[in-house]
């Protein structure tokens, strides 16, 4: 099992719980309460903590109210993992101490489908560095900073709460008095539902007045006034009883049902060493939020508020705990992590410069693979105008309307040697203009524009009375598209053929090519030799 140190502490004492953590178990091995000497807060915890021989232990912190600004707010529902990143937008335009570089974390009570619940805090630099600064100072390392409150509702929920001999209703109002201030959480069913913390004068009853009278403000905040509250404090009989039964006594005023009240020692519902309880006294319940701190650090972390493990990304930073680790160490073993340093930075700048030399290998070959692309390019172009005419007389011809509707006068085709592709102009004589749509309709599609220049009627007695002119446009982008299928085909053609050939089948001879191979050849030789073909009829 490992030994961790929760601590708190305020202006007069620090507080600390060590415990002995694995998983469920959890064993409170020590514990203490010190006044804060002149030299300060870390200086007090350094000198207790090299008395129990816990240097370098993880360190959970607990904070009060004082360091953190807290909030019950409601967003939209949202997935779970879209939460954090919207409860901090809204944070940052809520809260006072809530910059870009604030620590904003929250714990949601209750989802519906109209809404989330959630309680959300929000703490600056100026609050957790010094708090860094001072575990730090002590020997430790820092690994939870949880809010004080919250940290106590955890104990109570993961020991009592969620146990089944726990009798109380659906309202409580669990109570940590830490000198002049009160720490309320409110349960509503088995969650938190509202969180507060309030100063109380330093006499009865004044103070009982006061408490009483937060707790109605309280139950009115979660929605809760008029129904029946139970009350637990934490602490002993000793010191406690009498404020309870006050309390309680306010409390029924105007109630039918009487509330339940109780009192919690925090050290007696865990597994606790003897000689632990008498070494703190009467003051025991101040030790709930730390012993909570060690009971949920495990396996119940998302019961907490933790500004050192907020639910969000955490950039990624130097890890000061090494750090801290390497200043007491002997002058030789520094030299030895010196040189260790230094070895690893002379192999990464190898590896850098191994690296360097390697990108300008790519860039040559990238410089390459650009004017090889260039010219592609000029090639491409140049190829664009070399249009198969006589698949686009074939197509001409199957497209026009019958000889009993349209004669043919003349056929021109002309290349684009600048922009690729070229254009057929038909003249021709039909013998309606109905005739000029239909032809249209069968000429166009998504690679073939047709324009006509308009119909004029000739003043005849044959059937054929009306002149056409039709120019039928094929783009540049047409031609490019059609010649690499082509070229693809082919290169499927030669990859099977070679795929048959190692497969043993004899190779044809020449005088054994097969028809259909030879008139595709035929095809493409004339395709190829007919740059600018003008054909008249």
């Amino acid at each position: 099992m490992t030994k961790k140190v929760a601590v708190d502490w305020d202006e007069q004492q620090i507080r600390i719980v060590v415990g002995e953590v694995s998983g469920k178990q959890t064993r409170i091995m020590d514990a203490a309460i010190l006044p804060i000497q002149t030299a300060g807060v870390g200086s007090t915890l350094r000198k207790w903590i090299q008395e129990k021989g816990l240097e370098k232990s993880e360190c959970l912190v607990a904070v009060g109210r004082d360091s953190a600004e807290l909030r019950q707010m409601e967003f939209p529902p949202v997935p779970d993992e879209e939460l954090p990143d919207m409860i901090r937008f809204q944070a940052v335009r809520t809260f006072a101490s809530a910059g870009d570089s604030a620590t904003v974390d929250f714990l949601p009570t209750s989802r519906t489908e109209k809404g989330v619940r959630a309680i959300v805090s929000a703490t600056g630099a100026s609050k957790i560095d010094p708090i860094r600064k001072a575990i730090h100072e002590a020997g430790m390392t820092v690994g939870r900073i949880a809010l004080r409150p919250i940290a106590a509702a955890a104990l109570y929920q993961i020991v009592l709460r969620d146990s089944k001999s726990d009798s109380t209703r659906s309202t409580l109002a669990l109570i940590d008095l830490v000198g002049d201030e009160a720490e309320i959480v409110l349960f509503r069913g088995r969650d938190v539902s509202f969180v507060r913390s309030v100063r109380l004068p330093s006499q009865s009853p004044a103070r009982v007045n006061a408490l009483a009278g937060e707790l109605r403000r309280s139950m009115i905040a979660c929605g809760a006034s008029g129904s029946p509250c139970d009350i637990a404090i934490w602490g002993t009989a000793d010191r406690h009883r009498e404020e309870l039964d006050q309390l309680a006594a306010r409390l029924d005023q105007g109630q039918d049902t009487p509330s339940e009240k109780r009192l919690i020692n925090p050290l007696q519902i865990v597994d606790c060493e003897p000689s632990v309880e008498p070494s703190v006294g009467e003051t025991v319940g101040r030790l709930a939020p730390l012993v909570g701190l060690l009971v949920a650090d495990e396996l119940h972390s998302d019961r907490l508020i933790d500004f050192a493990n907020p639910r969000q990304f955490i950039p990624p930073s130097t890890n000061r705990g090494k750090l801290a680790a390497m200043i007491g160490i002997p002058a030789a073993i520094v030299l030895g992590v010196g040189w260790l340093l230094w070895s690893q930075l002379s192999t990464r700048d190898a590896a850098i410069a191994e690296l360097e030399a390697a990108n300008a290998l790519v860039r040559e070959q990238v410089e390459t693979a650009d004017v090889s692309v260039q010219r592609t390019e000029r090639v491409d172009q140049f190829l664009d105008s070399d249009v198969n005419w006589l698949e686009e007389l074939v197509r001409l011809a199957e497209a026009l309307p019958p000889a009993e509707e349209l004669i043919v006068k003349s056929v021109s085709a002309t290349a684009s040697d600048r922009q690729g592709g070229g254009r057929l102009v038909v003249s021709g004589m039909v013998t309606s203009p109905d005739v000029i749509d239909d032809m249209e309709s069968s000429l166009r599609d998504d690679t073939h524009r047709v324009v006509g220049d308009g119909a004029s009627q000739v003043d005849t007695e044959d059937a054929y009375r009306w002149q056409i002119r039709e120019t039928v446009t094929l783009d540049g982008e047409s031609v490019r598209a059609d010649r690499y299928e082509r070229i693809a085909k082919l290169v499927e053609q030669q990859n099977a053929d070679a795929e048959a050939r190692s497969e043993g089948d004899p190779e044809p001879l020449p005088d054994e090519i097969p028809p259909d191979q030879e008139t595709e050849e035929a095809s493409q030789s004339a395709s190829l030799s007919a740059a600018e073909p003008e054909v008249q009829s």
